[in-house]
C-alpha cells in the first residue's frame, strides 16, 4: 500500500463520515435532533435515506480507514507494537464498515421503537467492539510512536486522545447525548487526519532519502 495513497484515504475518511452524519440528519424529519438522538438512528430501517449513513458514512468510511491502517502497517514495520496499533486502526475501520450492514430496526423518535431483532443486536455489539478498539488503537500507537524516531512527535497527541475524548464528550453532554457522541467522534476523526498528515510527511522523508 503506497504511503501517500493510504494517507489520502485517511484524509477522505472524515469527509465521508461527516457526509453520513450531516446528510443523514438532514434527510430525517424535524422530530430528529442531532443534539439528542444517536447517529445510529440515521441508518435504521425506518430512517429516511438510510443509505447516506450506512453506505457513505459506514461502508465507504470504513474502507478508507482500513486502507489508512494498511499504510500505517507498512510505515511502522518492522516494529511489532506499531503493527499491532496499525492492526487496531484497521479493526476500527472494519467496525465502521460493518455498521452499514447491521442497521437498527427503528429510530428513537419512532413510536414503540424497541430494536430487539438480531440485526439490531449485531449493530449494538459492533458498536461496543468498535468503541473498545477505537480507544485502544491510539494508546497502542502512542507507545509505538515513542520509540520510532520519525514518529516520535506523534506519541503525545495519541496518548492524550483518550482523555481528550472523554473531556469533550462531557462538555458537550450538556447539549444532549447525541451532541456528546458526535463530539467524541469528531475528536477521533481529528486524530485520523493527524495520522494521515504524519504519514504524508513520512512518505516525503523516505523519498528524499532514496534520491
Amino acid at each position: 500500500m503506497p504511503l501517500r495513497a493510504a494517507a489520502v484515504c485517511g484524509l477522505l475518511a472524515p469527509v465521508t463520515g461527516i457526509i453520513g452524519w450531516i446528510g443523514g440528519a438532514l434527510a430525517q424529519p424535524d422530530a430528529y435532533s442531532s443534539a439528542d438522538d444517536a447517529t445510529s438512528d440515521l441508518g435504521a430501517q425506518t430512517a429516511n435515506q438510510a443509505w447516506i449513513f450506512n453506505q457513505i458514512g459506514g461502508n465507504l468510511t470504513g474502507i478508507l480507514i482500513i486502507l489508512l491502517g494498511l499504510g500505517l502497517w507498512r510505515a511502522l514495520s518492522p516494529d511489532l507494537l506499531g503493527r499491532i496499533g496499525a492492526g487496531a486502526v484497521m479493526l476500527t475501520g472494519l467496525g465502521q464498515f460493518l455498521i452499514g450492514f447491521f442497521p437498527l430496526d427503528c429510530r428513537g423518535i419512532d413510536p414503540g421503537c424497541t430494536n430487539d431483532s438480531w440485526n439490531s443486536a449485531a449493530h449494538k455489539w459492533d458498536n461496543r467492539v468498535f468503541n473498545v478498539v477505537a480507544f485502544a488503537a491510539p494508546l497502542i500507537l502512542a507507545f509505538a510512536f515513542r520509540r520510532i524516531p520519525e514518529w516520535r512527535g506523534a506519541w503525545l497527541p495519541s496518548l492524550l486522545l483518550f482523555p481528550a475524548t472523554i473531556v469533550v464528550g462531557v462538555l458537550f453532554s450538556v447539549l444532549g447525548d447525541g451532541a456528546s457522541q458526535r463530539a467524541g467522534n469528531v475528536t477521533l476523526v481529528a486524530w485520523l487526519v493527524f495520522l494521515a498528515v504524519r504519514l504524508i510527511r513520512t512518505a516525503n522523508a523516505r523519498q528524499v532519502q532514496t534520491e
